[in-house]
């Protein structure tokens, strides 16, 4: 995602967070997930996650389901 392309909805629980882009006119809304890390005094990124990861990965990603859902309805379920 450029840099210039701020997100329109962000979801976080604890290390792993989704950010919501717009993708243009009419068109579908990507999203990008992330694993937070610290490094130093540092925070990092990573789109690596962990076996630990996966609950908390699975829950962000529900809620921006919910999310979209409810921007969108049902277009495009």
């Amino acid at each position: 995602m450029s840099e210039n392309n701020r997100p329109v909805h962000q979801v976080r629980i604890g290390k792993i967070k989704a950010a919501v882009f717009e993708n243009g006119d009419n068109a579908p809304r990507k999203v990008q997930f992330t694993a937070l890390y610290k490094e130093g005094e540092e925070w990092r990124g990573s789109a690596s996650f962990a076996r630990e990861d996966l609950p908390l990965l699975i829950k962000v990603a529900d809620q921006v389901h919910s999310y979209l859902y409810e921007q969108n309805g049902s277009a495009g379920q």
